[in-house]
């Protein structure tokens, strides 16, 4: 064979190129004779092998480090990649959960408005009430407590039974109650004030079975029977009614999702707000309901300070009054509950010449078997607390509806 330099060929080069075709040009001393003709050197055919072995095995470790170290940045970027496509599944997750919100959200409302355009209009009455009467009997005022409503639930426990037509003949004994209570006492003015659970919702696995009709249909049935009531009260008073949008049961909160994750989204204020359009027109009702999200609402009777709420936020109830008061950095004289499910009154402290106090609304609903399995149920009422221009809270009457 006939061995040249090749171009710009060095030395080594040239060494390492004839090594590796040793297994074609035969023995090492051959190879030595063709690498010492080419170089003008002397060398033995051992130090052309073991310089090669060295080369060889330095060449395989160099191969071996190229590879391990693409195979090092080939994980790094398919672990980016990866990293990167979990985001991209993460906002999409996240966006579809939005937008399946918001799809919610305009079908609950365009139900609503479709069964709202089916009922009939109330008939106002013409009764005036008398402002001069009204001034002079003011030492002594009367609020009605309504909570814990749950329209749409059915259900039979020991001491109660429940279900939408039962509620619309609740509302028509409490009429029928309240209506004697204001002849009785001559009432000129009458406070209401809801509090919140109005309907049962969808808050827990339970209330899928006991569950009559659909959420949308509950909230109109009950936001109707309160207009209603409403309504009728007020041919015999002036009414005021204050209605709490923040409760939990009417929370739209889908299965799944935590308590208050959507508190601007409740159906108290659906259902404050359709009482209020409802009744725009008669003269003899003011409904207040705040526009927007807001845990309790605030009013007067008599100069005392009033504060409504549901209670399910609520961690000590003995504390509450000094907390509030505390919180706003004002004298709170009377906080009104529902959530409890059955009725307390609570004194905080003494003032000059009554006491503050928590007072604490039954239910509507009445006994549930929750309540009856946990030994704490109670009858179906509502309550009318008396307020004197000194005394404060000095009367309390309760209408059994069960």
């Amino acid at each position: 064979m006939n061995y040249k330099r090749l171009e710009n060929e060095s030395d080594k080069d040239l060494i390492n190129r004839i090594c590796s075709e040793k297994d074609e040009i035969g023995s090492w001393q051959t190879v030595a004779d063709i690498i010492n003709n080419i170089l003008g050197t002397n060398f033995t055919e051992s130090k052309y092998r073991k310089n090669f072995r060295l080369y060889s095995e330095g060449y395989k470790d160099s191969q071996m480090k190229a590879i391990e170290e693409h195979d090092f940045e080939l994980e790094k970027k398919l672990k980016e990649i990866k990293k990167e496509r979990i985001k991209l599944q993460t906002l999409n997750a996240e966006r579809n959960k939005i937008d399946r919100i918001e799809a919610r959200k305009e079908l609950y409302y365009e139900q609503i408005g479709n069964m709202i355009t089916t009922l009939e209009p109330l008939v106002f009455n013409d009764w005036e009430p008398n402002i001069a009467q009204i001034e002079e009997d003011h030492k002594e005022e009367y609020l009605l407590t309504i909570a814990d409503i749950h329209s749409g639930a059915t259900f039979k426990t020991e001491y109660n039974e429940y279900s939408p037509a039962i509620m619309l003949d609740r509302f028509d004994e409490l009429t029928q109650k309240t209506i004697s209570f204001i002849k009785k006492h001559n009432c000129k003015v009458l406070h209401v004030v809801g509090l919140g659970d109005f309907i049962q919702g969808c808050i827990h696995m339970n209330d899928l079975k006991i569950n009559d009709s659909t959420v949308v249909k509950a909230t109109v049935q009950v936001s109707q029977a309160m207009a209603e009531f409403l309504n009728k009260i007020s041919k015999y008073a002036r009414i005021d009614y204050y209605h709490i949008i923040s409760s939990n049961h009417s929370q739209m909160r889908y299965l799944g999702t935590k308590a208050s994750e959507l508190m601007g989204e409740d159906m108290e204020y659906i259902i404050g707000h359709y009482i209020k359009d409802s009744l725009v027109n008669n003269k003899n009702v003011d409904v207040f309901v705040d526009e927007e999200a807001s845990d309790y609402k605030e009013f007067e009777i008599l100069n005392y300070k009033i504060i409504a709420m549901h209670g399910h936020q609520v961690k000590d109830i003995n504390t509450l009054l000094n907390s509030i008061s505390s919180k706003r950095n004002e004298m709170i004289d009377y906080i009104i509950l529902g959530h409890q499910h059955n009725h307390k009154i609570i004194t905080g402290n003494d003032g000059c010449t009554y006491d503050t106090e928590v007072l604490v609304s039954p239910s509507f609903v009445g006994s549930d078997p929750f309540a009856d399995s946990i030994m704490k149920g109670s009858k179906a009422a509502v309550m009318i607390y008396g307020f004197h221009e000194y005394e404060g809270h000095n009367e309390t009457y309760k209408f059994i509806l069960n």
